[in-house]
């Protein structure tokens, strides 16, 4: 029964804006009658400013010159009151309001039935469909959350700087919201409180080329390596640590960074091939026969068990391998 109400009101609205738009269109032969009124009115108005200049040049009041230039003025005022009103301007006039009522005819059936969704009984719908309104009011319940615990994690930090917890879950969320200045205080948080956090250093040194459009500079060694050093296989710090170093001219490093990565990726996947262009490359800038000799251990026994390595906070999505396959990583 609701439903009905719902279309019930939503006709009515339609009808309503119809009839009134109907009836401006319809009120204009009524305001062509006022225009013509108008422009009689100011046709006499400037015959009896001619007829005045006339009476003055026959009193000598007003010269034969003043009287052409006054003439003159006089029949360009004439014309321009009595030119007919422009057809095209008026047509597109007329258009607009078709295509306002046509627009209204569209949106207010459209809005009461997106609020009948939202509020009302959609039992009657299919399946199909319930699930999806359940699902899209689930995800902006779930968001409205999201923001409400951002924000009093935003509070509780202030007043609790050493809160590690609440960074954790600032950083992510901000890395994945795109926020990547404040992604850069949260994760700098973390690693302050928890300075054996791998995972945290190499976030914070993949976020940092992304907020300097690619740039290698500044800080992003310093937390790359540090990443690594604390896990020397976490994935995302071995392609951005091969990067580094190759910018740095070490291409011996970047070799065995990359190589290392390589190790761990299976030889018909992608990113197998774009490791090996690389490090091709690398050992052709530094004139080097072969892959030195990497000091780290092979490899655990399962290595694409750690193919999630790096991200189990969430990663980036804006910051992550599309950046560094772009524009950190050097292209052969």
């Amino acid at each position: 029964m609701l439903h009905w109400i719902f279309i019930g009101c939503a006709l009515a609205l339609v009808l309503v804006t119809i009839l009134l738009l109907a009836h401006r269109l319809l009120k204009g032969d009524a305001g062509s009658e006022r225009e013509w009124a108008r422009i009689e009115e100011n046709v006499e108005a400037l015959r009896y400013e001619y007829d005045r200049a006339v009476a003055a040049k026959k009193a000598g009041r007003m010269t034969d010159e003043e009287f052409r230039e006054r003439e003159s003025e006089l029949v360009l005022r004439t014309l321009d009151e009595t030119a007919l009103p422009d057809e095209s301007a008026k047509a597109q006039s007329h258009t607009l309001l078709m295509a306002t009522v046509a627009a209204i005819a569209v949106m207010v059936p459209a809005t009461t039935t997106g609020l009948y969704l939202y509020y009302g009984d959609y039992s009657s719908l299919d399946p199909k469909a319930q699930e999806q309104i359940r699902a899209t009011r689930e995800a902006m319940q779930s968001q409205r959350n999201m923001f409400e615990t951002v924000k009093r994690l935003e509070a509780g930090v202030v007043s609790q700087p050493d809160n590690l917890e609440a960074w954790e879950i600032l950083a992510e969320h901000y890395a994945q919201t795109g926020n990547l200045a404040q992604a850069v205080v949260a994760y700098e948080n973390v690693v302050r409180l928890k300075p054996d956090n791998a995972v945290a250093y190499g976030e914070l040194a993949d976020i940092l080329v992304a907020t300097q459009d690619g740039d290698l500079s500044g800080k992003v060694a310093e937390y790359v390596f540090k990443a690594l050093e604390l896990d020397p296989y976490q994935m995302k710090s071995l392609l951005l640590g091969g990067a580094v170093a190759f910018d740095q001219g070490d291409y011996a490093k970047a070799a065995i960074l990359w190589n290392r990565f390589r190790q761990m990726v299976p030889p018909e996947d992608e990113i197998y091939a774009t490791l090996t262009s690389n490090i091709e490359m690398a050992l052709r800038n530094g004139n080097l026969k072969e892959i030195p000799k990497d000091p780290v251990p092979p490899p655990p026994a399962d290595p694409m068990g750690m193919m999630g390595a790096g991200t189990p906070m969430g990663g980036n999505p804006e910051a992550g391998g599309a950046q560094l396959m772009g524009g950190s990583m050097p292209k052969p």
